[in-house]
């Protein structure tokens, strides 16, 4: 059973475009059906579009035998929170759920809070994420104490602040530690996507906090707002780290049931807003240059999960300077926006992860490498219909085609009616290919 609920703050998940369509990224977990033994209950806040549905099952073998073993399940309830609420208020879809569960299955969550382990209890279901108890892990100050257990570099900075004191003190200490330091990053604990983030000039600081010269990434967000969110749920503050040429690469890392750690893939993240903060889209593989570092570092981090109990899929940011120094960033304690364009390109593809070379190959020995984004947003697709987008690439002959191994494969298609956003994978033989393609699909969409 999936359950793509997105349980985070709504003040946060209200800052995202089209968030309501999010819980549709998870939609991958299709392609799983094209094993035969397999059932899956695909839950939503509300219907999933059944061209949608379609076009997923297209990319299996037999269609119409992966939908006899599919059921869609929604709540019926349009409004921007955690989908695992939803459904533990409502006793009519958590009875139904209960119906279809079946023995000795699993609940799949996007990301684990109490709401999700209330849920899969309920359910009678084995949950497939960490123990709620260790979520706190996946939070910017358990990321950092994290590292500090792994012996993995980290900027210079402090963690668990709970007070605008509290971050001006950290501050403080840093300007001491690092006195060439042009700039800090305060991030809420439980931000996602850098729209949690604040940078403060250090030539800007002042007493109070909030006169000093501040950008926050999210436009909406002020020092009357924020400073709320640092007491409820704290933060850290971190030197900024100003170093031409840097590159925030990521490690997604997988932990079994019986604390076997995998590495499922390494990513170039593409990044955007103030300072480079805010997550756009991402390339695979990560670059060769540190591919194999930022593994050697992530590996280490996982270690330290496992022994804790960690289960389930995660990711670690990292920071690399051409020096090839290696800080670790973040840890993403939950499936992100690299989750979905990954699995896309293995399973449509056919391919399989090779930890050695740190890439996706073929059965036929082709190297697949994509480049993937949820925010493309174009006015001129406000109004379409999923199907409409569907086949206008189709059309254009920019499709994925397995056999050829390139081509698009879509994501976040509930949006693009009301916003005119959706999500892509672009998926070549060659890094510079799978960009281009990337620029092809958007001179297509936008009629240029």
């Amino acid at each position: 059973m999936v359950v793509p609920s997105i349980s985070f703050p709504v003040v946060e998940l209200a800052k995202i475009v089209a968030v309501e369509s999010y819980e549709e990224r998870m939609l991958f977990v299709l392609l799983l059906l094209d094993n035969p033994e397999l059932r899956i209950v695909f839950v939503t806040s509300m219907p999933v579009d059944p061209a949608t549905v379609d076009y997923y099952l297209g990319f299996l073998a037999d269609p119409a035998g992966a939908r006899e073993r599919l059921t869609l399940v929604d709540a019926g309830d349009p409004a921007t929170g955690s989908l695992s609420e939803k459904i533990l208020a409502r006793p009519d879809v958590a009875g139904r759920l209960q119906s279809l569960a079946e023995e000795g299955g699993t609940m799949l969550p996007f990301n684990v809070t109490p709401a999700e382990v209330k849920l899969a209890s309920v359910l009678g279901l084995t949950l497939l994420g960490p123990p709620a108890h260790l979520v706190r892990l996946g939070s910017k100050s358990g990321a950092r104490k994290v590292a500090s257990r792994a012996g993995v570099r980290q900027p210079e900075g402090a963690e668990n602040l709970f007070s605008l004191a509290a971050v001006s003190a950290a501050i403080s200490a840093i300007r001491l530690r690092r006195p060439d330091a042009e700039a800090v990053v305060v991030k809420l604990d439980n931000g996602f996507s850098g729209i949690g983030n604040a940078i403060l000039e250090l030539d800007g600081v002042a007493d109070p906090l909030p006169a000093s010269k501040t950008t926050f990434c999210a436009s909406d967000e002020s020092w009357s707002t924020y400073a709320g969110k640092v007491e409820a749920d704290g933060a850290i503050v971190e030197e900024l780290l100003r170093v031409p040429g840097l590159q925030s690469p990521s490690v997604q890392l997988c932990i079994s049931p019986g604390g076997e750690v995998e590495v499922l893939s390494s990513h170039d993240q593409i990044l955007g807003g103030p300072e480079n903060q805010v997550y756009i889209g991402c390339r695979f593989p990560a670059a060769p240059q540190y591919r194999s570092a930022i593994v050697a570092e992530a590996r280490r981090v996982g270690d330290v999960m496992a022994a804790e109990g960690v289960i389930g899929s995660f990711g670690i940011d990292f920071l690399v300077t051409p020096a090839g120094d290696v800080y670790l960033s973040e840890i993403n304690l939950r499936m992100g926006g690299t989750t979905h364009p990954y699995w896309m390109a293995r399973l449509a593809g056919g391919a399989a992860y090779d930890p050695v070379a740190g890439e996706l190959v073929t059965p036929e020995g082709r190297t697949l490498c994509y480049m993937a984004t949820d925010n493309l947003k174009l006015s001129r697709l406000v109004g379409w219909a999923p199907a409409d987008v569907i086949a206008l690439v189709a059309k254009e002959g920019l499709a994925f085609d397995p056999p050829a191994g390139t081509g698009v494969t879509l994501h976040l298609l509930g949006a693009v009616p009301g916003h005119g956003k959706l999500g892509a994978t672009c998926i070549a033989g060659t890094p510079e290919d799978a960009g281009a393609l990337y620029a092809q699909l958007v001179s297509v969409l936008s009629d240029r």
